[in-house]
C-alpha cells in the first residue's frame, strides 16, 4: 500500500494525462494561440501507461482518471480504457473531458469499461461559451452530457470553473440547470497557473462567496456523499438526484485528505498538482536494460514520498510551474 508520511495518507488514486492536445482554447488555460506542443516522441505510448497502471496497481493504487488537454482527440482512447480496465487491481476508471466528442464515444467507452465521467461547461450561454473556450460549440456539450447518461457513465459531474466577470452571475442557473437533470455540479475555484489569458486577483472568487449564494437560494441544502467525489464539498436538497459542491483548493486547503499522484503525458509523476516536483518515468519505461516494472514500483513510491504536506501559495503564480494543459488538472 503506497503512504504518505504526511497527514499518514493513504495514496490510491492516479490521474493520467494522456495528451497535451485539446480543440478548445478556454481563457484561463492556455493563450489564444495555444501551447507549444510536446513531439510525438515525447508522449507516453499506451503500452508504456499500461506499464505505468500495472506497477501502480501491484502498490495499492485502484482508481484511475484519464485526463488531457482533452482525452478524447487522441486516437484510440477506448483502447486504452479497455486495456487499464483489464489490470488487476484497477476497480475504477473514469475520465473528464469538454464533452465536444463525447456524444460519439460515450457508448464505446462505456462497453469498454469506462465508469463515469467529469465534464467541463463554465457556462450555459452559447455566446459566453464561445467566449470562455474560444471556439466551442455548447450544443455539442449538452448532446454530450445526454450520451454519457445514456450510456450509464453515471454519476456524471459537472465542473465549472468560477471566473468574475465572466460566469459568476450564472452560479444560480447553472445550479437549476444541473438539479433539474440529476448531474452533480462542482464549483471549482479559479487557480493562477501559467498562460491563462488574465491575472488571478481581478478574477478570483473565493468558495465563501459561492457558498452564500448558493445557500441563499437553496436554504435546505444538506451536506452529502458523491462517488468519487474527491476533494469535493457537496450539498443536496432532499429528493434532488443532483447536487452542488465546491472545490476550494485556493481559499481552503484539502492537502491533508488528498489521495492522488499525477502521471503527466510526457512520463513524469506530479506529486502535487502545484508542485515543480517531478520524478521521471521515461528511463525506466524506454531503457531494455532495466527491470521494468520493479523500477516503475521503486520511482512511484518515491513520487509519493516526495509529496509536499501543503501545496505553495496559490495566490502567487509560479512562472516554472506547467500549464494545465500539460497536468490534466
Amino acid at each position: 500500500m503506497l503512504m504518505n508520511d504526511s497527514y499518514d495518507r493513504k495514496i490510491d488514486y492516479l490521474r493520467i494525462s494522456i495528451t497535451d492536445r485539446c480543440n478548445l482554447r478556454c481563457l484561463y488555460c492556455m493563450p489564444a494561440e495555444g501551447i507549444q506542443r510536446m513531439k510525438h516522441s515525447e508522449i507516453l505510448r499506451y503500452e508504456e501507461i499500461e506499464a505505468v497502471v500495472r506497477a501502480a496497481a501491484d502498490l495499492g493504487v485502484s482508481k484511475i482518471r484519464l485526463t488531457g488537454g482533452e482525452p478524447l482527440v487522441r486516437p484510440g482512447v477506448v483502447d486504452l480504457v479497455r486495456i487499464l480496465k483489464s489490470v488487476p487491481g484497477i476497480d475504477n476508471i473514469s475520465l473528464t473531458t469538454n464533452a465536444i466528442l463525447l456524444e460519439q464515444f460515450a457508448q464505446p467507452l462505456a462497453d469498454a469499461g469506462l465508469d463515469r465521467v467529469n465534464i467541463s461547461i463554465d457556462t450555459l450561454d452559447a455566446e459566453n461559451f464561445k467566449t470562455i473556450t474560444r471556439l466551442g460549440d455548447i450544443e455539442k456539450v449538452f448532446a454530450g452530457i445526454t450520451a454519457a447518461a445514456d450510456a450509464g457513465l453515471t454519476p456524471i459531474k459537472i465542473n465549472t470553473v468560477v471566473i468574475r466577470g465572466f460566469n459568476d452571475h450564472e452560479i444560480i442557473d447553472l445550479s437549476d440547470w444541473a438539479l433539474q437533470r440529476g448531474l452533480n455540479l462542482r464549483f471549482i475555484e479559479f487557480m493562477p497557473v501559467n498562460d491563462s489569458s488574465f491575472t488571478f486577483d481581478e478574477k478570483f472568487i473565493s468558495s465563501d462567496d459561492i457558498r452564500e449564494k448558493i445557500f441563499e437560494h437553496y436554504p435546505d441544502m444538506e451536506p452529502c456523499k458523491i462517488s468519487g467525489s474527491g476533494p469535493a464539498v457537496n450539498w443536496r436538497r432532499n429528493g434532488d438526484a443532483g447536487s452542488l459542491g465546491i472545490i476550494e483548493a485556493v481559499s481552503h486547503s484539502f492537502c491533508s485528505s488528498c489521495n492522488r499522484i499525477r502521471l503527466t503525458a510526457d512520463g513524469k509523476l506530479k506529486p502535487c498538482l502545484f508542485s515543480n516536483e517531478e520524478v521521471d518515468l521515461i528511463p525506466a519505461l524506454r531503457d531494455g536494460d532495466l527491470d521494468r516494472h520493479e523500477q516503475l514500483e521503486k520511482l512511484i513510491a518515491e513520487a509519493v514520498v516526495r509529496k509536499p504536506a501543503s501545496h505553495r501559495d496559490f495566490t502567487r503564480v509560479n512562472s516554472e510551474s506547467r500549464c494545465m494543459n500539460e497536468i490534466g488538472g
